[in-house]
């Protein structure tokens, strides 16, 4: 279960993930070992992942759009699968609502996104429709 220390010690992460265990240690009140020791349990538990998570127009990616589908019932699971197989899905959930999947995607061009659009999706069994949204400025993300 997850303790109060460890929601801060989460919370700490989530703005520098990058901090030395003797500093977050200074921040919670608590031992550099109990830091240790609590964020490889979160992780070993799956409550936390620790990765890298680049500017996509950094690394030549700076088309970001967010793809609703919606997917026959029978197709869902299988739909999720092969869609959440591709190194260009970023975020992919499962949704209550007018949609059933929404994806965030990391395109290098619009010209990449139209073959998406186009070519890719077709190839997914269950699709009935889908709605893309570029996205024009980013004030907040992960």
């Amino acid at each position: 279960m997850i303790d109060s220390l460890d929601v801060q010690l989460i919370s700490l992460l989530e703005k520098d993930a990058n901090q030395t265990s003797e500093k977050l240690a200074e921040q919670l009140s608590v031992s550099p070992s109990t830091v240790r020791r609590r964020m490889k349990d979160l992780i070993r538990r799956g409550a936390i992942h620790i990765i890298a998570i680049p500017e996509p127009k950094q690394i030549g990616l700076p088309v970001i759009a967010v793809i609703a589908f919606q997917v026959s019932h029978e197709n869902i699971n299988s739909f999720l699968k092969a869609l959440g197989s591709r190194k260009d899905v970023k975020c992919l959930y499962a949704t209550s609502g007018r949609f059933d999947a929404i994806a965030l995607m990391w395109f290098s061009s619009t010209e990449q996104l139209f073959e998406f659009i186009e070519k890719d999706i077709v190839k997914l069994e269950g699709v009935k429709t889908t709605e893309t949204f570029i996205c024009l400025h980013i004030e907040k993300s992960f």
